[in-house]
């Protein structure tokens, strides 16, 4: 009996035994899931980031072609219409209403400017017409000579 009793506590023991080993293999296979969940996480995030920066870029690009059309659109209401003729070659020629007032400041301002340089010119003209009379009549009492001295 004696016999039989520790032969049963030692099936009871490798039992037991056994279980142990097959639970830390179970906790070792669960940790090496727990790993590769991490990593399969980590790609799936990265990915994630991915597809957030496209969708970003196209909003961006979206609301760019939007702000271009918009100004686009606005820019060509904002210019006045043109008016289309044909012309005798078949062509087409652009038909502008004759800007009538466009010119008058610009031509007033030129005109008064060649009246001031002329009235200038006249006034220089008139000062050095007058100085050698006024030089020899008040300053120096010495005859004017004519510049002829070195025609010899």
């Amino acid at each position: 009996m004696q016999i039989l009793l520790i032969l049963a506590l030692v099936i009871v023991v490798l039992f037991f035994g056994l279980s142990s080993v097959s639970q830390s293999y179970a906790t070792a296979k669960q940790a090496q899931a727990a790993i590769e969940a991490s990593r399969a996480a980590q790609i799936a995030s990265t990915g994630n980031l991915v597809t957030i920066v496209t969708v970003a870029l196209v909003i961006i690009a979206s609301l760019a072609a939007v702000i271009v059309i918009t100004w686009l659109v606005l820019r060509a209401k904002s210019q006045p219409k043109r008016h289309w003729t044909a012309n005798r070659n078949g062509g087409w020629d652009q038909f502008q209403q004759p800007r009538t007032n466009a010119l008058v400041e610009a031509l007033m301002t030129q005109l008064l400017y060649e009246m001031s340089q002329h009235q200038q010119q006249q006034d220089v003209e008139q000062f050095w017409m007058n100085e050698p009379a006024m030089l020899n009549d008040t300053f120096n009492d010495t005859p004017s000579f004519p510049d002829n001295t070195w025609d010899m």
